[in-house]
């Protein structure tokens, strides 16, 4: 099997709450190299970019408002990248579903997640690509090739 590249990335809400540290260390067991790691204040054309195909949802501008920092008064987040066998299968069991009350306790979004009650948002501590092709896209997106080490 080849391997897959894929974007982490530790959303404002993690940061808020001091999480990024636990978040980094669960994922760290799972055999994967991490090929990039930068913190990133995070604007709102980036933010657009890479939500770009939800676009026409009703919960876009919401995804633009908490990815930026507007909904927790953080504006950072940390852009992680990783590259190993399977790597999308085993981050995304490991983090679990995006709703974290459906999240099962154990995964990331179990332990950390919350539905925020003041903004109706899921506050699910970070993003994972969900296929090798996003995964090149979004890390292309987040990283200059020279930021990466290969």
């Amino acid at each position: 099997m080849a391997k897959e590249k894929l974007l982490v990335i530790i959303k404002p809400d993690a940061m808020a709450r001091r999480l990024a540290g636990n978040i980094i260390s669960d994922i760290y067991n799972l055999d994967l190299e991490m090929i990039g790691l930068k913190l990133v204040n995070v604007k709102k054309e980036l933010a657009e970019q890479h939500y770009h195909e939800h676009k026409e949802k009703p919960f876009y501008n919401n995804l633009i408002r908490y990815i930026t920092g507007e909904l927790h008064e953080q504006k950072r987040v940390i852009a992680i990248a990783y590259e190993g066998e399977n790597a999308i299968k085993k981050l995304r069991e490991r983090t679990g579903k995006t709703n974290p009350d459906e999240a099962h306790p154990a995964s990331i979004r179990g332990k950390y997640g919350k539905i925020n009650s003041k903004t109706n948002n899921f506050d699910n501590v970070l993003h994972v690509s969900d296929s090798p092709e996003n995964g090149d896209k979004e890390i292309a997106l987040w990283f200059k090739k020279d930021e990466l080490v290969q």
